[in-house]
Parts: C-alpha cells; sequence; structure tokens
C-alpha cells in the first residue's frame, strides 16, 4: 500500500494523507452527529428534560476515560510514527520492522492497565460530581480504552510511512458500529424497560421509590447500552487493522531491508521510543486531565449555584429550567439543572469537535512529512510542509469558527430541538471564538514535536492548563455567565499556545512561513463568510423554514468565501494541481488569472 518513492515531496504526501483523514473524520463525525442526535431524540419523546438529561450522563462517562485513553495511547502512537518516519528519511528500515516489535507489549500492558484503573475511578468520579447514574456508562466504555491500545499499535505503525489509509478504514468501521448497535441497543433498551415499568412497575428486576426515578435509571441503562457500543467499534476497528496488517506487512521490500545497516537492540529501540513519548504523551495528558479537572469544577460551581442562588440562575433562562428539572436534589432523584447544562455544553461541544478532529488530521499527517525533512535537511520541503500544515488549518478554522459566532442557534438547531438548542447555541457562540485557537494549537504543536522539540508542547500546555482551569472557574461562577464560562478558559488557554508555540517554531525551524496567505487571506475570506451567513440567514428564514435557511445560508456564505479567497489570489498553480482534477482547475483560473 505504501509507496516508497522518497522523491515525492512533503506537501504533496501530507496533503493526500490530509484528505484521505479528512474524508474518513467526516464520514466520522458526521456518524458521530447522528449518533447523539438520534440519542437526544428518543430520550425526547419522552421530555425534553429528559434529552438534557440522558446527554449529560452520556458526557460525564467520558471524563474519566478520556485522560486514562490519552494517558494510554497519546505518546506512543506518536513517537512510533516520528521514529518510523525518521528511520525511513535515514533508510534504516530494519529500525522500522524493530520499532514496531518494541512497541506491541507496551499497548498491552497500558491497555490493561488502564482499563483497571478506569473501573476503580468510575466509583469514585461519579460520588463527586454527584452523577451516580452514569456508573454504568462509565462501566461499560471501559474495555474501549483497552481495544483503543491495541488499535495504537498498527496506527502510529502505518502513519509513520506516510500511509494514511489504513488508520481512516479503521475509524469507518469504528463510527459504523458504533452507531448502528449504539442507537439499537438505546432504543430497545428504552421500548423493553418503559413495557415493563408499565406493565409491573419494575425495570429489569429492580423496584423504585417513584416514577421518577424509575425513569432516570432507565436512562442511564439506555445510555450505558449505546455506549457499550463504542467498546466494540473499538474491537472491529483494531480486527480491521490486523486484517490489513496481515496483507501488507511487507509493504517495505524485502531488499530495502536487505541493504539497511543492522537494527538498534531491543533496549536501545525502546529508551528512544519513551524518550520521544514521554513528552508527547504527557502533553496530550495534561490536556485531557485539565478538561476533566474543568468539568468536574463546572459541575460543583452549577451544583452549587443552583442549591445557593436559585433564583438569580433561573432568571437568567427565562424560567424555562424549573418546568421539569428539580433544583433542590434528594437521595432518591439526585438529577439537578448542573446536569442539564452539562448536556448542553456537550451538545455544542459536537459542533465545535467537527472542526478540532479535522485539524487533528492535519496535525497527524503533518508530522511524518515534516519530521522527514527536518531530518533530512531539506529546507524546502520543510517550509513548504509547514505552509501547507498551516493554510490548511486557517482555512478550515477561521470560517467555521466565525460562522459560529455569526449564526450559532441556527447552527444548532439543525441538529438539537427544544430549549435545549437555545442553551447549546448560547455556548456555541463562544465556542465560535475559541475554536480556531483550539484547532490550530494541534498542528502547530505537532510540527514542534516533528522537528525534534517534543519538549515544548508539553510545557506550553501546562502553563495553558492553569490559565484555562483559572478563567474557566472566575466566568462560570458569576451567575449572568453560567455554563457559558466553560467555553472561556479555552478561548484564553489556546491563543497562548498558539501564539508561543508558533514563536518556537519560527526560532528552532529559522523558517518565517508566508502569513499573508496561510493567515490574513483566509482571516479576511471568513470576515466575509460570517457577514454573508448572517445576512443571507436573515433575509430567507421570513419566506421559508429556519434549517432550510441555515442550510442555504451556509452554502452561499461559502461561495462568497471561496470568490473572496480566488479574488486575493490566495492559491498557488501547484496547490491546486494537488486536487482532483487539479489540471483542469488550473486552467480555468489562469484564464481568469486568479492564481498566485
Amino acid at each position: 500500500m505504501q509507496n516508497y518513492n522518497m522523491k515525492k515531496s512533503g506537501s504533496q504526501t501530507f496533503l493526500k494523507g490530509a484528505m484521505i483523514l479528512s474524508v474518513s473524520m467526516i464520514i466520522v463525525k458526521l456518524c458521530g452527529m447522528v449518533y447523539k442526535i438520534m440519542l437526544t431524540k428518543i430520550y425526547s419523546l419522552f421530555g425534553d428534560q429528559y434529552a438534557g438529561i440522558g446527554m449529560g450522563i452520556f458526557s460525564n462517562a467520558y471524563e474519566i476515560y478520556i485522560p486514562l485513553f490519552t494517558l494510554a495511547t497519546a505518546g506512543f502512537p506518536i513517537a512510533v510514527s516520528r521514529l518510523i518516519s525518521e528511520s525511513i528519511a535515514k533508510e534504516r528500515y530494519k529500525d522500522v520492522r524493530q520499532i514496531h516489535k518494541v512497541s506491541k507489549p507496551f499497548f498491552v500492558i497500558m491497555g490493561l492497565v488502564s482499563f483497571s484503573l478506569m473501573i476503580g475511578l468510575s466509583f469514585v468520579y461519579v460520588e463527586y460530581v454527584n452523577t451516580p447514574y452514569a456508573i454504568y456508562s462509565l462501566m461499560t466504555l471501559a474495555p474501549s480504552v483497552l481495544f483503543g491500545c491495541l488499535v495504537s499499535i498498527y496506527r502510529g505503525y502505518f502513519e509513520g510511512q506516510r500511509n494514511m489509509m489504513p488508520t481512516a478504514i479503521s475509524e469507518i468501521v469504528e463510527a459504523a458500529v458504533k452507531v448502528i448497535l449504539g442507537l439499537t441497543l438505546a432504543y430497545l433498551v428504552m421500548k423493553v424497560g418503559i413495557a415493563q415499568l408499565e406493565s409491573s412497575g419494575t425495570l429489569f428486576g429492580l423496584t423504585f421509590a417513584n416514577e421518577t426515578e424509575a425513569m432516570h435509571t432507565l436512562i442511564a441503562f439506555s445510555v450505558a447500552s449505546a455506549i457499550f457500543a463504542i467498546s466494540l467499534g473499538g474491537f472491529f476497528s483494531f480486527v480491521a487493522l490486523k486484517i490489513i496488517y496481515k496483507r501488507n506487512k511487507n509493504a517495505i521490500p524485502e531488499e530495502y531491508y536487505e541493504n539497511s545497516v543492522d537494527a538498534l537492540s531491543r533496549r536501545e529501540t525502546f529508551n528512544r521510543l519513551v524518550k520521544t513519548a514521554i513528552p508527547i504523551g504527557l502533553a496530550a495528558i495534561v490536556m485531557s486531565v485539565s478538561s476533566s479537572i474543568d468539568t468536574i469544577i463546572i459541575q460543583k460551581v452549577l451544583y452549587n449555584m443552583a442549591l445557593t442562588n436559585r433564583e438569580a440562575l433561573l432568571a437568567q433562562f427565562g424560567g424555562n429550567l424549573d418546568k421539569n428539572i428539580p433544583l433542590n436534589p434528594t437521595e432518591s432523584n439526585p438529577i439537578t439543572i448542573h446536569t442539564y447544562l452539562m448536556g448542553a455544553f456537550s451538545c455544542a461541544l459536537t459542533v465545535m469537535q467537527l472542526v478540532t478532529t479535522v485539524t487533528q488530521v492535519f496535525g497527524t499527517s503533518a508530522m511524518p512529512s515534516v519530521t522527514n525533512a527536518y531530518t533530512k535537511g531539506d529546507k524546502g520541503e520543510l517550509k513548504s510542509s509547514i505552509d501547507t500544515v498551516l493554510k490548511l488549518t486557517m482555512l478550515v478554522t477561521f470560517p467555521a469558527g466565525i460562522g459560529m459566532f455569526a449564526i450559532p442557534y441556527p447552527i444548532i438547531s439543525l441538529l438539537y430541538d427544544g430549549y435545549l438548542a437555545q442553551v447549546a447555541g448560547d455556548v456555541l457562540r463562544v465556542m465560535g471564538l475559541s475554536v480556531i485557537v483550539i484547532a490550530a494549537s494541534t498542528p502547530i504543536c505537532s510540527m514542534l514535536q516533528g522537528v525534534g522539540r517534543v519538549d515544548l508542547p508539553l510545557k506550553l500546555y501546562c502553563i495553558a492548563m492553569v490559565m484555562k482551569i483559572v478563567a474557566n472557574y472566575a466566568f462560570v461562577n458569576v451567575v449572568s455567565i453560567n455554563i457559558v464560562g466553560g467555553a472561556v478558559g479555552s478561548l484564553i488557554a489556546y491563543l497562548f499556545v498558539c501564539v508561543v508555540g508558533m514563536y518556537y517554531l519560527i526560532k528552532e525551524t529559522k523558517i518565517v512561513p508566508d502569513f499573508m496567505n496561510t493567515m490574513i487571506k483566509p482571516f479576511f475570506g471568513s470576515i466575509i463568510c460570517g457577514v454573508s451567513a448572517f445576512l443571507f440567514y436573515e433575509l430567507l428564514e421570513n419566506v421559508m423554514s429556519g434549517s432550510i435557511a441555515t442550510i442555504l445560508g451556509i452554502v452561499i456564505a461559502a461561495v462568497f468565501y471561496l470568490v473572496s479567497l480566488l479574488l486575493m489570489h490566495t492559491f498557488t498553480e501547484n496547490e491546486v494541481k494537488m486536487l482532483p482534477k487539479g489540471n483542469n482547475v488550473v486552467t480555468i483560473l489562469a484564464k481568469l488569472h486568479l492564481l498566485r
């Protein structure tokens, strides 16, 4: 599957890999959106308040999972990718095989340890954040940590060879299983549970003090069933990668191995992996843990606010939250406003993550290309790779973020119904600004790691973590801001990471990116995009449904964005040629004098 023609430029291989992963990520994220939206709709059939509660339980399940998954998988797959790319650049092909062999036992051990930790920590977590119903979801999600480690054995191996197809295939398999089985199980549990409650007053053999407690338990069981499909998806993803590896493990021609110098010893290889992986992994863990700390702090602040400042908090929502959600919890009914608001935050986060996932793809693709160019000392290829990464990142993040800021409520209403969408829209407006720097920070830090400064992202993220936690605590504590304040800390923290990270990237590589074409032109084009989206939505919603007006407004804004970029001569002939049917497009644009 992998072509070892090293004459291909870094920007070409980066773009090809980015396009493959971007397509897969779009499919995965669409599946994820369908998954969350349909879950919300299943629970909203029984009342709008149950949609927020269900998504609140769903989001809580991830707060232990994410840091443990990051701990187990963040550093080593990237380290494997970087070292394999570096070995190929140096034509040390026996090292490639050795790196893969040495990484296997580590991932298996980390998977088992992390699985055990998640089981143990889950009981402590749900008690601390006053969300006992989330325990079932945490239990069913735990196996996915183990499968994630097993998947990482192969993803880092293929990505280091700049072959992104196996990763893309495995991600699509995982997403498909999650959606199909997850929604089916969630619906069946709700249907069977409702039937049992109506016929016998019991639920799977359990009795309850009242109907509210029974419904909350049923929703918790349903969410746990939906989340169990995520673990199954991880298992099938591992199986898919295992099959691909068996069919393509000889992708590097045998003569390459024969002409290669001997591989480093297993001990030396392991030491190299550890030295590379620890700072990379710690950097990811720092931000992951900070997000979990954020969530815990935000929930505790909101929980206390609902108990001690009830009337002031209700006033911020026009009395809509006190209709169905008790703000004074009891042992039999501990669901409070903080769970509902975290559900709204989770809905907005789902939209924002569509953007951050795409730029994570850019970071994954950038690592081996930048590493290869830097290892060979090819300044021209390195500059080309850096400019391509930055341009693609900004071309995506600027219009997406400004669009979320301009029309947050129409966008969120495409996905969610009821008052939950209104609260999520308030959060999404601020996330529209923060997503620009959040999304840009990942490829910037990946390029720093690619040029050998694996320590810098860790240092930047440690500082950013403190900034984020302090800012979120301060803003959420303001009653008039409440849950919206949860998005402010990210804006401040990641802005710091982007600015300082870019400074060090320039310092380390001695290369100044083409800021005019990679950032400034996309920014001004995005302003035009956001303004046109707002104006056309306001115009169209008077003559058609809100959903159609939103979609048409976005499409028209995208056209304005593309036209403005072309009029500013943002693209070069070589960049356009990299696209499918690029030669035909170049011919047309050249005649119109729209290329740089």
